[in-house]
């Protein structure tokens, strides 16, 4: 029966103990000690009895899977089935990698009443997690000691990348409206494949205005094409040890992995094929590219418990496999982050030899960390050596993009928390001037 000392009884303990001090000087305070120790007893007893049996229930409410990075709500019932009042301190077994800022938490129950308690979980990691008990605790009437009841509720959740970012984008587009990141969310096409008669919007061609049809609405009308769709759409991505690194929580992985899912669901909802290549030193897994639902779940599946290994990136493995697997013209976008000078070279010739007959987009993120230390004053000579360091790194990073974009390779330079948004805005660009 786990119990639990309160403030309240170490705080009688205490003036137990001085008294007892006192007494060795001043016999006639032994006598009132002995009685009070004995109250205090007795006190104790009582409040132990009245604390004995199980009087709280609780159940677990969890979803199975997780997302990455997001408040995950998490429901408890909790019952009290005693006759008395309860003051519950309430808490659930840590998951690993996780916060939950709101527990423990506290809960007054009537006596046989039933309440709710919601509390949120955020994991920092993906893969499969735990849960285990649930613990209240509440003290007994005199407020001496604390009975605490532990409720064994094994649960088991799989962290996911950010799947609601998918769901958000579905929820925008049913209700006709778009995120200001996103931009429009809608992929138009050329001038070949017509879609539709619409109103003329601000930053609509001239030359698509539809003259006829403007003169019978009495309202200016432009025409509306379609962009070609069943395509492929290949996410390369680098979990070498340049993927290592964090940026508001979450390692460069997830923030690519974020970007490929929420970027994926967009090309697989217009129609367009979708595929993956997890590489470091050498490919590791490999997803052709799928249309449907099918490829979305494939993707998923793929990158449920990816991590960045201590392994050094060859682009040009990856690159060579992805020629001999997908023959068809694809847009290849590919996650990374560059360290130094060799690999920018690497990455740089990789890239290269995809053109003319792929289409490769290159997702680079940035390093906050290192912008920071530029920026930041310097105050001792150590200081003046790190921001030089830094400052050359980052030019090299300038110097590697120039390169890229004068070699024809698309390339998306970004914060790590903007990639995201950035990357649908790109491939909605790349679709709308029919690059691909």
């Amino acid at each position: 029966m786990p119990l639990v000392p309160t403030k309240r009884l170490a705080a009688f303990a205490y003036l137990a103990a001085a008294v007892a001090v006192v007494a060795g000087l001043a016999p006639a305070v032994r006598g009132p000690l002995f009685l009070f120790d004995v109250a205090l007893v007795l006190l104790v007893v009582f409040d132990v009895v009245a604390v004995l049996g199980h009087r709280i229930g609780v159940t677990r409410t969890v979803a199975q899977i997780f997302s990455l990075g997001r408040a995950n709500p998490v429901t408890l019932l909790v019952e009290n089935r005693s006759n008395r009042a309860l003051s519950l301190t309430l808490d659930d077994d840590p998951v690993e990698d996780a916060e939950a800022p709101a527990l423990p938490a506290s809960v007054d129950l009537a006596p046989h009443q039933r309440v709710t308690v919601r509390y949120e979980l955020t994991p920092k990691r993906r893969g499969p997690r735990e849960l285990g008990g649930v613990t209240a605790r509440y003290p007994g009437p005199l407020g001496l000691v604390q009975r605490q009841e532990r409720t064994l509720l094994p649960a088991h959740v799989d962290v996911y990348p950010d799947v609601h970012a998918a769901r958000l984008l579905e929820l925008l587009r049913r209700q006709g409206r778009q995120d200001a990141r996103l931009g429009s969310m809608r992929v138009r096409g050329g001038d070949t494949d017509f879609e539709r008669l619409r109103p003329y919007a601000v930053g609509d061609e001239p030359r698509f205005v539809d003259w006829r049809a403007t003169a019978r609405r009495d309202d200016l009308t432009v025409r509306q094409f379609q962009a070609e769709s069943d395509q492929n759409v290949v996410f390369a991505l680098d979990i070498g040890r340049s993927m290592r690194g964090e940026s508001e929580g979450l390692t460069s992985v997830d923030h690519a992995l974020n970007a490929a899912m929420l970027a994926a669901d967009v090309a697989l909802r217009t129609g367009d094929k979708a595929g993956l290549l997890v590489f470091d030193d050498r490919p590791r897994t490999f997803v052709p590219p799928t249309g449907g639902r099918s490829g979305a779940r494939k993707i998923t599946r793929a990158i449920y418990a990816l991590d960045a290994s201590l392994a050094a990136t060859d682009y040009r493995a990856a690159t060579a496999f992805l020629q001999t697997q997908v023959k068809a013209r694809s847009l290849f976008i590919l996650f990374t982050h560059v360290l130094d000078q060799r690999s920018a070279r690497e990455l740089a010739s990789a890239l290269r030899s995809l053109l003319p007959r792929h289409l490769p987009l290159c997702v680079l993120m940035r390093d906050m960390d290192l912008e920071a230390m530029v920026s930041a004053p310097a105050t001792s000579e150590e200081d003046l050596y790190a921001k030089g360091a830094a400052a050359e790194q980052i030019a090299a990073r300038e110097d590697l993009l120039r390169a890229l974009k004068k070699a024809g390779v698309l390339v998306l330079d970004a914060k790590p928390g903007d990639v995201t948004p950035e990357l649908v805005k790109r491939y909605l660009e790349v679709k709308a001037r029919r690059l691909l």
